[in-house]
């Protein structure tokens, strides 16, 4: 017959086993579940891995080559828009984007139907100027980075048709300016040398036919403005970089209200007809 010690024993234990088996089933289920979850994971992970490296074996990633386009020297280029612009009897010839020099321009002569030239880049000098000139429906003209000084500007004083003068990075002086007198038809000149300073007011009211003057970087006085303000048909004015002052500008806008005026390329506060431009 088992005592009643023996029994009591054999329950605690029980009991105790009972308790044991409880604290470690939630463990053992996280760890299941660790498990699992690593196992996914590493699946997933090696799925990625040969998806990639397929790809790979198969160029899915190689990268394009792309052969850059060949650019034409500028000479070719001009060529080309020469041969354009002469077989198809156009009226403008706009070079942008490369240099020119008077050598691409010596053949300049045979557009006869060019009314507008507009050289971007480059330089032309007053070698080739008088062939500029020759064009005979020439109308407007400009050539940036050039400078065209007193020579070039008395042979572009044959060209009777011209209407529009831009040269803003001339070098003449007013001289040269005043040469352009004969140029009945010129209405809008927009000039810049640094060879030029109040006296160009005298040269310039000499033509007058113009209706808009711009002039870069000329140190005009209150004195010549009043002179240019005083031409017959003037209609717009812009200045840059001048030499007048607070009185003067106040001078011109009670004086002289009708005027489109421009100051370092924007209005001035007491303009009184400031408006916003859009582009």
């Amino acid at each position: 017959m088992v005592s009643d010690q023996e029994g009591t024993s054999t329950v605690d234990e029980s009991v105790s086993q009972v308790d044991s088996d409880a604290a470690t089933a939630p463990k053992s289920r996280m760890l299941a579940r660790d498990r699992r979850r690593q196992t996914l994971l590493f699946l997933c992970f090696g799925t990625t891995l040969i998806v990639i490296a397929g790809l790979w074996w198969y160029d899915y990633f190689e990268m394009p080559v792309i052969i850059p386009e060949q650019v034409d020297p500028p000479g070719v280029r001009f060529e080309k828009l020469y041969q354009a612009n002469l077989q198809g009897d156009q009226a403008t010839l706009h070079v942008e984007g490369f240099p020119v020099d008077d050598s691409m321009v010596s053949r300049i002569g045979e557009l006869e139907s060019l009314e507008t030239l507009i050289i971007d880049e480059g330089i032309v000098t007053d070698e080739t100027i008088d062939l500029i000139a020759k064009l005979p429906k020439l109308r407007q003209l400009r050539l940036r980075l050039s400078p065209v000084g007193d020579a070039g500007l008395q042979e572009l004083s044959t060209c009777e048709a011209l209407w529009f003068l831009n040269l803003p990075h001339a070098e003449c002086t007013s001289e040269g300016v005043a040469s352009l007198k004969s140029l009945t038809k010129l209405r809008q000149i927009r000039l810049g040398s640094k060879n030029l300073d109040n006296q160009v007011t005298n040269a310039l009211t000499q033509i007058s036919s113009l209706r808009s003057i711009h002039l870069i970087g000329v140190p005009i006085t209150d004195e010549g403005l009043k002179k240019i303000a005083a031409m017959p048909y003037l209609e717009s004015l812009y200045l840059d970089d001048s030499a007048v002052t607070a009185e003067g500008w106040a001078w011109l806008f009670r004086e002289h209200p009708h005027l489109h005026v421009h100051i370092d390329q924007s209005h001035h506060d007491r303009d009184p007809k400031a408006h916003d431009h859009h582009e």
